[in-house]
Order: C-alpha cells, then structure tokens, then sequence
C-alpha cells in the first residue's frame, strides 16, 4: 500500500505544485519524486512481489493462477516504466526546470510523464483488485 498510496500522493502533490503557478516549487517537486520513487516506491514494490510470491508458494496457489500470472507481469510493467523511466525523466525535468526556468517544452514533459504516472497508477489499483478478487479461480 506504500507504492499506491506514495504514488496517489505524490500525483496529489504534484496538482498542487503545478497550480501554484511557482517554477521552483514545480522544481523541488521533480527533484524530491526523482528521490521517492527509488528510495521509497522501489523498495516496497520490491517487497509487494517477494510477498507476493511468498504467499503463492505457501498459500496453495499455483504459478498458474490467471491472477498470479496477470499480478506479476503488470507489477513488473508498472515498476519498469516507473521506476525505469517516469521517475528519471521526472528529476531530469526538474533540474531543468530549476537551471532554465520553466519553459512550454518542459512543462509539456511534465505534463506527459504526470498523464502516464495517473496510468499507471490506475494499472495499480487494478492489480490490487484483481490479486483480491482472485481474477480467474
């Protein structure tokens, strides 16, 4: 829940970082998301799928599972582009944000990498969902 939670968080943050109209705050925001995602969004994705299979190994369950199968391939899709692309291309804006100020090209970066990070946020929630509901047993 620290992965989803941090993550919702972090977009409601980020509204209030871009509506307060301050390049420096939208700035910090990026540069302290570059610092979340690895150190604290990683770490507890890392540790939803050691559970995760855990459980599956002594919880009766096999590898087979349409919901263990679909749970582990789209956690492993959305850590990849999270953690591999989102939260980098993140603290890079935001470096040039606060180096150049605030410019249409970066703010549409932003924009950009913000609408891909409320998907997979919403990819999230339906992981959670299907791993509950136990999609396919």
């Amino acid at each position: 829940m620290v992965w989803i939670g941090g993550a919702v968080a972090a977009q409601v943050f980020g509204v209030l970082a871009k509506r307060s109209g301050d390049p420096a705050r939208s700035a910090a925001f990026g540069k302290d998301l570059a610092f979340v995602g690895p150190k604290v969004f990683l770490p507890a994705a890392v540790v939803v799928v050691v559970t995760g299979g855990l459980l599956t190994e002594d919880g009766g369950w096999g590898w087979d599972e349409p919901f263990i199968v679909l749970g582990l391939v789209g956690s492993a899709l959305v850590a990849a582009t999270a953690f591999g692309y989102i939260t980098r291309a993140m603290g890079k804006a935001g470096a040039r944000m606060a180096a150049e100020g605030p410019s249409p090209e970066i703010l549409g970066q932003i924009n950009r990498l913000v609408l891909l990070a409320r998907i997979m946020i919403l990819l999230l929630f339906a992981i959670v969902f299907m791993m509950v509901a136990k999609i396919g047993t």
